[in-house]
């Protein structure tokens, strides 16, 4: 929300898909994929096979424009989280 996103939906249950969070900014609607890791790199875990599994999901949604993702890791130094525009 502090980067100007409305929440539509969260936990999107899309076919046998799911969308993380649904999120508009301004009038775009945006899929988001969260991963969180400890100690790894969150980028990581989202692969071309998921990628591809969220936009399938999209795309059944309909009216979504790009996927983003939020990546939380979690170190002995604390958290960090990132969100990555159109990631896929």
């Amino acid at each position: 929300m502090a980067r100007g996103a409305s929440v539509l939906g969260r936990n999107v249950r899309v076919g046998r898909g799911e969308i993380d969070l649904l999120v508009r900014f301004g009038s775009k609607r945006v899929a988001v994929e969260v991963k969180t890791r400890v100690g790894s790199e969150p980028r990581e875990a989202f692969s071309e096979e998921k990628a591809n599994r969220v936009w399938e999901a999209a795309r059944r949604l309909g009216g979504v424009s790009r996927v983003d993702l939020i990546a939380v890791r979690f170190d002995a130094h604390g958290a960090e989280v990132r969100w990555l525009p159109e990631v896929s």
